[in-house]
């Protein structure tokens, strides 16, 4: 039973590094905390979180190329609905939303620039994160991302900012690696500190 219980929980170790916002400098500091064997809870923990971000680095060119192609369909079919309507019931829906259209402009504009501001501002650490790609590009970002801005949402927002996959890849394991190792030793030794000072 007691076999059970320590697989279980180097289990939940895996499982808790492997979600996002939940990161390894959560994880291992907690799992040592508790007990449980530092090498195997920073190895455990490196897997549970790299595993996550290898996906999404393999899976966001399959998404973008579904974005686009969804984007182009949905432009393809109100351009056919345009194209189908008759050529009078077209000119005189026209001229009547002509109309409308000069009644509403500037209400619908006022509001479209504004919901168009609203879409555009970036997160907090949206904005942390495109101020550390500016300045360190790649590797910094990659290095400081477990702290800024969390590793899963780093490796997304690299690909977003147009980094090749491999790369990014190679930086987002680097850096998970080295985390992982310093919060590990950080913790055990640090916990071996206070406990040496009681």
């Amino acid at each position: 039973m007691n076999t059970l219980m320590q697989i279980w929980e180097y289990v939940l170790v895996f499982v808790m590094a492997a979600i996002p916002w939940v990161e390894i400098v959560l994880v291992i500091p907690l799992a040592i905390a508790s007990g449980l064997n530092p090498y195997w809870v920073t190895l455990i923990a490196f897997i549970g979180n790299a595993l996550p971000i290898l996906i999404i680095i393999a899976a966001y060119e399959k998404w973008e190329s579904w974005r686009a192609e969804r984007k182009r369909r949905k432009e393809l079919a109100e351009q056919e609905s345009v194209d189908l309507q008759p050529a009078e019931l077209q000119s005189t829906e026209l001229q009547s939303t002509e109309l409308q259209s000069t009644e509403l402009q500037s209400t619908e504009l006022q509001s479209t620039e504004a919901q168009d501001a609203s879409e555009e501002q970036p997160s907090k650490r949206g904005k942390r994160g495109r101020k550390i790609w500016n300045k360190y590009g790649l590797p910094g970002f990659a290095l400081l991302a477990p702290a800024v801005t969390g590793i899963h949402l780093a490796a997304v927002m690299a690909l977003a900012f147009k980094s090749p996959k491999r790369p990014t890849a190679i930086w987002m394991t680097t850096s998970l690696a080295l985390w992982s190792v310093t919060m590990g030793v950080v913790s055990y030794y640090g916990l071996g500190w206070l406990d040496w000072i009681r």
